[in-house]
């Protein structure tokens, strides 16, 4: 957390350090440029009810939901035409979800995911003064998903299992060209990184099978500041 609150303010404190640089590269000019950004993440685990269950009471949800700061890296290309590419790199992520059932209210599913991401984005800028740009944005990536738990307390295991599923998103934001190399763009953006599922459970259950296993589908809602460096 130290990190990513450093990181924050070295985003916000660009404009200062770098207004005195010359300027070499029009925003509009076709070029490489770097990314760093600092991400507010509420990650979604939706169809918990999926999950392969005993026939033994019903489905309760729990939290499906975790809040944290995170942050990724990239290198895009500028075409000069509006439109620019960019290869991104997030940082991995750990979160823990939890349901149950009606029978036993006290035996909860900790379901742990841990998730990484790498994304190719395209994106569309929209001119509006000759420093402050809208955009749209686009992507497809590979996330890869790693799901464990356990259930009711740590002895109660359930099998590891990791899946590469087929990432996409969508997003919008503003950017301002503090100078012809360095632009701030701050936006939103949604991800699906598709299913995940646990191996199966490797404790006895009420009915002495190997039956349960958890399943999710790992959503992301990000507010997204960034700074983007031209080279």
């Amino acid at each position: 957390m130290k990190t990513l609150t450093k990181i924050s303010v070295a985003l916000l404190l660009a404009p200062v350090a770098y207004s005195s640089l010359a300027l070499a590269a029009p925003a509009e000019e076709e070029g490489y440029y770097g990314v760093a950004r600092v991400i507010s993440a509420e990650r979604k685990a939706r169809n918990m009810d999926s999950s392969a269950r005993p026939g033994i009471g019903s489905f309760v949800s729990g939290d499906d939901s975790q809040k944290d700061m995170t942050g990724s890296i990239g290198v895009g290309y500028r075409f000069g035409n509006g439109w620019r590419v960019e290869g991104e790199l997030s940082l991995p992520q750990k979160d823990k979800f939890t349901s149950g059932s009606t029978t036993f209210p006290t035996s909860l599913n900790e379901h742990h995911i841990e998730s990484r991401r790498v994304m190719l984005n395209a994106y569309r800028d929209f001119r509006v003064t000759e420093k402050l740009s809208l955009y749209g944005s686009a992507g497809l990536g590979l996330a890869q998903l790693e799901s464990k738990g356990w259930q009711g307390n740590e002895s109660r295991q359930y099998g590891s299992a990791t899946q590469t599923n087929l990432a996409w998103s969508v997003g919008a934001g503003v950017a301002y060209d503090v100078t012809d190399r360095l632009a701030l763009d701050l936006g939103y953006r949604y991800i699906d990184m598709g299913d995940t599922e646990s191996g199966w459970n490797n404790f006895a259950n009420a009915r002495g099978l190997q039956d349960e296993k958890m399943k999710a589908n790992l959503v992301s809602s990000e507010v997204v500041l960034g700074m983007r460096w031209a080279f």
